[in-house]
């Protein structure tokens, strides 16, 4: 689709602060600032600076292909059979502090995990990160503890989604700079955003999911998750940076090759968090 294509789905479709926040952004998507951009040579650790974006895609070849050429926007804007449970944005894992992408990808390879404090109506509920394999000593403490009547488990998201140690089923994820002003200003626009008031968030929001919604975005927490942003309409692909993949494509010279091809100037780095391919 093409510039104009977007501008008409979206004045058909949204209203009022909503359709002036979409139309704002398709206007810097198409006209892209200063790009800021890491170099690593092979060998080097990658470091993810706070607010740096991460995607996973669930195909390789093909979604790589559509990335490099497309960028990265919401589905419904491409296809209008898709019912996301955010619409008109695209989901990204943003990241919270500085720190080394091995200790990200070990972090949120493991577990999110809920205790109950007490029991009954006075009980409190708080839910924490478990990083990969180290379940059995968190729980151990937990059971340890007299006040925690009872706990349970989830996978991470990020296990869904991205290249992670404890599966298979995505092999590549785009890594995003967002240290220039131009990125700082495209990721204003996210339906998470608190400063964005409800009737401008509502119509984003599919209707099934719509009170769920409002009361977590006050409200987030490790599973819910407290990490994600949904960015309206899209990020340009000028942003990627480097590309980080599962162990399949690490052993896969040819789709390394393809990769490197697509994208000369990024780098390609594996689930230890080292550069297989510098930029």
């Amino acid at each position: 689709m093409q510039k104009e294509e977007y501008i008409k789905y979206v004045k058909e479709n949204y209203q009022n602060k909503a359709q002036e926040l979409l139309l704002q952004q398709i206007e810097l998507f198409f006209n892209p600032g200063e790009i800021k951009k890491n170099k690593y040579n092979q060998g080097d650790e990658v470091f993810l600076k706070k607010g740096t974006h991460i995607h996973g895609v669930p195909s390789v070849i093909d979604s790589l292909d559509w990335v490099v050429e497309n960028g990265f926007i919401g589905n419904d804007f491409t296809n209008h059979s898709v019912a996301n449970k955010i619409k008109s944005s695209i989901g990204m894992w943003d990241i919270q502090k500085d720190m080394t992408l091995k200790d990200y990808i070990t972090e949120y390879s493991g577990f999110t995990i809920t205790y109950t404090i007490g029991r009954g109506p006075g009980s409190k509920e708080i839910t924490e990160l478990i990083p990969y394999h180290k379940f059995d000593e968190y729980t151990e403490k937990i059971n340890d503890d007299e006040n925690i009547w009872m706990y349970w488990g989830d996978q991470t998201k990020e296990v869904r989604f991205l290249p992670s140690l404890v599966a298979n089923k995505r092999q590549l994820a785009f890594i995003l700079n967002m240290e220039s002003d131009y990125a700082k200003e495209l990721v204003q626009n996210d339906v998470w955003n608190e400063e964005l008031d409800e009737e401008t968030v509502k119509p984003f929001i599919d209707y099934r999911y719509l009170e769920k919604f409002l009361k977590e975005r006050h409200n987030r927490n490790a599973q819910t998750t407290d990490r994600e942003t949904a960015i309206m309409f899209g990020l340009p692909p000028c942003l990627i940076e480097g590309v980080f993949v599962g162990r399949r494509i690490e052993n896969d010279q040819e789709t390394l090759n393809y990769i490197k091809e697509k994208l000369p100037d990024c780098y390609i780095c594996n689930l230890d968090g080292k550069v297989i391919v510098g930029n």
